[in-house]
């Protein structure tokens, strides 16, 4: 894409690669389980103009378009852009998901433009630590006074306690997925090779390098991107009364801000 920021890992592990191994898992239901998180931290109403962020093929946007304004979806992937388009239905009843094609490191977006935002699946910090409080003081700046921000990642508290993992799956079609990954508690950079070896014999291959943010760690990231903290929960503890620091023991960590009204 012209004007866009140097080719990144990302371009080539977020195609096939990551998404044939994962696919069969995405089942619908927990598509609608994880939009009702979204939809119930961010206290999304009927009038809001959401923005989904790295939103991949576009099913969290498809499960909250009917309950909002409008959602857009943003995406660096033409090929992801694409499986977005094609697999959204007609809309009924209101406008269905827009689609716009961008890097999360130049947001095109005007300053307050939106009612909320969310970043699901560690898909903001892909970068060094400076390129990340970039990206989400950008992300700040295009949500309104007042407006909320989720993003979730995998809980760097619990990855600790287990850096190192290893796995193995067959496939529906007969693929083979195989991952190793490594946790490194002193950086936050959790790194995952994956490698998935199709029925023909054809192999892909790649590593993903993403930086997960402890609880301590959020504090100041918030602070510089002028944003403030209302929780630090997860998907098992969302939604609890009375709230609770977040559990080390949770698979994941989302982290619920809030741009302030000044």
């Amino acid at each position: 894409m012209d004007g866009s920021p140097a080719p990144h890992w990302s371009d080539g592990y977020y195609g096939a690669l990551y998404l044939e191994p994962i696919a069969d898992l995405l089942t619908p239901r927990l598509t609608a389980l994880e939009a009702e998180v979204v939809a119930g931290l961010l206290r999304l109403g009927p009038r809001d103009l959401v923005l989904d962020l790295a939103c991949g093929h576009g099913r969290h946007a498809r499960a909250l378009a009917g309950r909002v304004r409008a959602v857009v979806g943003l995406e660096r992937s033409a090929a992801y852009l694409a499986r977005a388009r094609a697999a959204t239905p007609a809309p009924v009843g209101g406008p269905g998901p827009a689609w716009l094609r961008a890097d999360l490191r130049a947001l095109p977006l005007r300053p307050g433009a939106f009612d909320a935002a969310f970043s699901w699946y560690a898909s903001l910090f892909m970068f060094d630590d400076a390129a990340n409080a970039a990206c989400l003081a950008a992300l700040a700046a295009a949500i309104r006074p007042g407006g909320r921000l989720l993003v979730h990642h995998a809980n760097p508290l619990r990855l600790a306690r287990q850096p190192r993992d290893a796995s193995r799956r067959t496939l529906p079609d007969g693929s083979v997925v195989e991952e190793t990954s490594e946790f490194d508690p002193a950086t936050g950079v959790d790194r995952c090779h994956r490698r998935l070896v199709r029925p023909s014999g054809a192999v892909l291959a790649g590593t993903a390098e993403l930086r997960y943010y402890r609880p301590s760690e959020w504090r100041s990231l918030a602070a510089g991107a002028g944003l403030r903290i209302l929780e630090l929960t997860s998907t098992t503890g969302a939604g609890e009364h009375p709230r609770r620091e977040l559990d080390p023991e949770a698979p994941d960590l989302i982290a619920l801000l809030e741009k302030p009204i000044t």
